[in-house]
C-alpha cells in the first residue's frame, strides 16, 4: 500500500518524474506475481502481499450475460444463486456457517463476460475457501426441491429492478443501443425469461460451464506461492477439465445509421439525460483513449462538461461520464441532471458544442497531465487492497487473456497524446452517432 500511495504523491510533482514513478509502481506490483495452470485447464494467479495477515480467494467462471440467448437470460445469475444451496456434503446454509465461524467475508456476483465467488479470510484458515470452491465447482446438486424459493428469490430480485425508475432507463437505453450485441441484455434477464427458468435450465448451464477448464483462481495476499500450488492441486488436480468454446461477438454490432432515441416517463422528481457514443473495444489500439476522452469531459468538478453545465450555467446539478468498455466495443457515456426538464435542449446542445471543440481545438498540457493523473490515480486507489488487486487480475485474464492487460492500460491511458484526443472525438463522439435517453417526470402519475 505504501508503494502504491508514494506513487500517488509524486502526481503534483513534474510530468517525466510522475511517469517514472508510475513505471517503478507497475513493475514492482508484476514482481509479486506468478501463474501456473493445471493439466485440467484451472489457470491460477497468484499475488504476494505481507503486509496483513489476509487472504482474498477469488475463483471466476467464463459465463455471464455474453453467453445467454434468448429465452435463457440470466440463466448464469439464477445459478449463482443456486450454487450456494447444495453439494454432496454441504446442505444449505453450511457455506455462510461455516466461513462465518471463522470470520470469513464472502459473497458471489454475475457480470457480462464472468461469475465470480470470493472469500476473504485469515491466512490461517485461507485452504477452507480453497475447499468449499472445489466443491462449488463440481459437486452441486439442485434438488427440485430447492429450486422455486430460490427462484422467488430471483424473481423478486426481477420486480425491485423494475420498479426503479433509472434502472429502466438503463436497462432500456442499452437495447436501444444495441441491436444484436449481447450487450443489450440485462445481466439479471429480461422479465419473462426469469419467470420461465427450470431447475434443468440451472443443471444444464451448470454442467456446461462451471469445471476447471472454464476457471481462473486468483489467490491475493500473505501466503507462499509455493503452498498456493501444493493446495491447488490437492483440492483441484483431480477434477475432469472440458474446455468450453465462447461465441465470439466483438465485430457482430452493425454501425449506427443514425441518432436513436428514447423517452420515459417515470414517478420521479427530477429528469435524467443519458447522451452515448458507440466506442471500440480493447482489441483496437485506441481504446483506451476513450478513458481519457471520458474525463476530460466529466471526470469530476474541475472536467468541462461539469464547469459548464454546474457552475457557470447552473442549469444541472450532475455530470459525469465513463467510458464503457470491458473487451467488446462499448459506449462512451456521459450522464447529467438537468435541474428541469425544459432546459434538456439547453443542455444537449452545451454538450454537442463542447464535443465539437474538442475535435478542432487540441486539449492543452496541461489539462491532458491532469485528467492523466486524475485518471491513474483513481486507476492505482482501486488496486489499493488485495481484494480490487485480485479482481483485477482475474477480470482482464478473462476479458483480455493476459491479466497484464490491467497494467498495460495504465502505461496507454500514460501514453495518450493531445492529437489522439482529437482524433478520437472526430471518429467516434460526432452527433450523428447518439443515442440518446431520458427519464422525465410523469406529471400525471405524481
Amino acid at each position: 500500500m505504501y508503494a502504491i500511495m508514494l506513487s500517488l504523491i509524486v502526481f503534483a510533482a513534474p510530468l517525466e518524474v510522475a511517469r517514472s514513478a508510475d513505471l517503478i509502481e507497475i513493475a514492482a506490483l508484476e514482481s509479486r506475481i506468478n501463474e501456473f495452470t493445471l493439466k485440467n485447464g484451472l489457470h491460477i494467479i497468484h499475488y504476494f502481499d505481507s503486509s496483513a495477515p489476509v487472504v482474498s480467494v477469488n475463483v471466476y467462471y467464463r459465463v455471464g450475460s455474453y453467453d445467454e440467448q434468448t429465452g435463457n437470460t440470466g440463466i448464469s445469475h439464477m445459478l449463482e444463486h443456486m450454487s450456494f444451496k447444495h453439494t454432496d456434503i454441504y446442505k444449505p446454509g453450511d457455506f455462510d456457517r461455516i466461513l462465518d465461524s471463522v470470520g470469513a467475508n464472502n459473497n458471489g456476483f454475475t457480470s457480462t463476460y464472468y461469475t465470480g465467488y470470493y472469500e476473504e479470510l485469515a491466512n490461517e484458515h485461507w485452504e477452507l475457501a480453497l475447499k468449499l470452491e472445489a466443491a462449488r465447482m463440481h459437486k452441486c446438486i439442485f434438488p427440485d426441491s430447492e429450486f422455486e424459493s430460490e427462484h422467488q428469490v430471483v424473481a423478486e430480485e426481477r420486480r425491485l429492478w423494475d420498479n426503479r425508475p433509472n434502472s429502466t432507463l438503463w436497462e432500456q437505453f442499452e437495447a436501444m443501443a444495441y441491436l444484436v450485441h449481447p450487450h443489450r441484455n440485462p445481466t439479471i434477464g429480461w422479465p419473462d425469461d426469469v419467470k420461465n427458468y427450470t431447475v434443468e435450465k440451472v443443471r444444464n448451464w451448470y454442467k456446461k460451464y462451471y469445471n476447471p477448464s472454464n476457471a481462473v483462481i486468483v489467490i491475493a495476499g500473505d501466503v507462499p506461492f509455493e503452498e498456493v500450488k501444493a493446495k491447488v492441486e490437492k483440492y483441484y488436480g483431480r477434477i475432469k477439465g472440458i474446455p468450453v468454446k465462447r461465441t465470439d461477438f466483438y465485430d457482430i454490432e452493425p454501425a449506427l445509421a443514425g441518432e436513436r432515441r428514447l423517452i420515459i416517463r417515470k414517478r420521479v422528481n427530477v429528469p435524467t439525460l443519458v447522451i452515448g457514443f458507440p466506442t471500440p473495444g480493447i482489441r483496437d489500439s485506441f481504446h483506451s483513449v476513450g478513458d481519457v476522452v471520458a474525463a476530460i469531459l466529466g471526470g469530476g468538478r474541475n472536467s468541462r462538461l461539469y464547469r459548464t453545465l454546474v457552475i457557470d450555467s447552473g442549469i444541472a446539478t450532475s455530470v459525469s461520464a465513463w467510458n464503457e468498455v470491458e473487451c467488446d466495443p462499448g459506449i462512451l457515456e456521459i450522464l447529467v441532471t438537468p435541474k428541469n426538464e425544459s432546459l434538456i435542449p439547453r443542455v444537449e446542445n452545451i454538450i454537442l458544442a463542447e464535443l465539437k471543440r474538442m475535435t478542432t481545438e487540441p486539449v492543452n498540457t496541461q489539462e491532458l497531465q491532469r485528467v492523466k493523473n486524475q485518471t491513474l490515480a483513481a486507476a492505482l486507489f482501486d488496486r489499493d487492497d488485495i481484494s480490487d488487486i485480485a479482481w483485477f487480475l482475474a477480470t482482464s485474464q478473462i476479458t483480455a487473456g493476459n491479466w497484464r492487460y490491467f497494467l498495460q492500460k495504465i502505461e496507454k491511458i500514460e501514453e495518450t497524446t493531445a492529437d489522439q484526443v482529437r482524433f478520437f472525438c472526430n471518429q467516434y463522439l460526432t452527433g450523428e452517432r447518439r443515442i440518446v435517453g431520458i427519464l422525465l417526470p410523469d406529471k400525471e402519475a405524481q
